[in-house]
């Protein structure tokens, strides 16, 4: 601005001069540069600190704006230009450019505009297209296949981050924030136990999000006139067409009842163990009376329950068993065994 305005002043000094008719040119010359001068040091700094105000300001909201959306607004206003320049090209060839320019520039300069605003109001639905993992900001709800609701028994499980890492799970896992304050409420709770587990599942969620193992989109649709938290899952899953992801094998039963896909970590948990048959033999330590007389309980390393009959002798130590029998549901399986020959 100083050099702008001391270079203008020194042009205009002749018209100042003969205008003014006093002194000598050259030192109305002088006058007039140091005048430029002195007015672009001023507006210079003005306009400079205005100028430093805004781009500080810029940053700062910059910042608070997902990269992908940043990445989308771009591409889109580069498409929506380049879509215009396309489209136009003939017009720039018609006579009178003096008026088809200017409106061509305007033309364009609005299709980028508006292709910027739709990419960046679309930037978290081009991530999930892309496969984008970590957390997920919500501008329109996740629906298909690969989306999957979380609830709270499932968030309270520590097996989710586990089965997360070991990268059995794809597509989008959604947990509603009615879902979160369930937890919270669980790690609010006066007792010991319950506030562990609580705080688990808080420590999960964010460990989901931060390692970027999988898309988590925390939402805050909430369905209108249904108060039951079973029931809101349920709604959500019909809505969206999603997956519900889960520990309770009774909320299971009824979403599928309601035709919701039921994913159950207990089950998972069924599938992947080593399969055991009858007659199979066993090591394990006795830890507890069984119900009925004489037998006793004892445990695998995967937390399998074994009832052992007529051993309630030996609990408290380690012995060799064969398996009779094997009770499997929904919420798990059940070996029944008796003392191997010579235990």
């Amino acid at each position: 601005m100083v050099l702008l305005l001391t270079a203008a002043g020194f042009s205009a000094a002749p018209l100042v001069h003969d205008w003014l008719e006093i002194g000598e040119p050259d030192t109305t010359r002088l006058l007039a540069a140091v005048l430029g001068a002195l007015i672009g040091y001023l507006l210079g700094g003005a306009l400079g600190r205005m100028l430093v105000r805004q781009v500080d300001t810029a940053a700062e909201q910059l910042k608070a704006i997902p990269a992908v959306n940043l990445v989308a607004a771009g591409a889109g206003a580069g498409i929506g230009g380049l879509l215009g320049l396309v489209v136009l090209l003939p017009v720039l060839l018609l006579p009178m450019q003096q008026v088809t320019v200017p409106v061509t520039l305007l033309i364009i300069l609005v299709l980028a505009y508006g292709g910027g605003k739709l990419g960046a109001t679309r930037g978290a639905d081009l991530a999930r297209f892309v496969g984008q993992r970590g957390r997920l900001e919500v501008s329109s709800p996740s629906r298909g296949a690969g989306v999957k609701l979380v609830d709270t028994s499932a968030l309270l499980d520590g097996r989710l981050v586990e089965v997360a890492r070991s990268g059995f799970l794809e597509g989008i896992l959604v947990v509603p924030m009615f879902v979160v304050e369930e937890v919270q409420a669980v790690a609010d709770a006066g007792d010991a136990q319950r506030r562990r587990l609580g705080q688990r599942g808080l420590s999960g969620l964010q460990v989901l999000q931060d390692e970027s193992m999988v898309a988590v989109e925390v939402s805050p649709l909430d369905p209108a006139g249904i108060t039951e938290v079973d029931a809101k899952l349920t709604a959500l899953c019909r809505e969206r067409g999603a997956a519900l992801l889960t520990c309770d094998a009774n909320l299971a039963r009824v979403a599928e009842l309601a035709g919701v896909r039921t994913l159950n970590l207990h089950t998972l948990a069924e599938a992947v163990r080593p399969p055991v048959l009858p007659g199979t033999r066993l090591e394990l330590r006795l830890v507890k009376a069984g119900r009925d007389p004489k037998q006793a309980v004892g445990y695998l390393e995967d937390g399998t329950m074994v009832v052992v009959d007529d051993a309630a002798e030996a609990i408290g130590g380690r012995i060799e068993v064969d398996v009779t029998s094997i009770l499997q549901n929904r919420q798990g399986r059940m070996l029944f065994a008796v003392p191997a020959a010579g235990a």
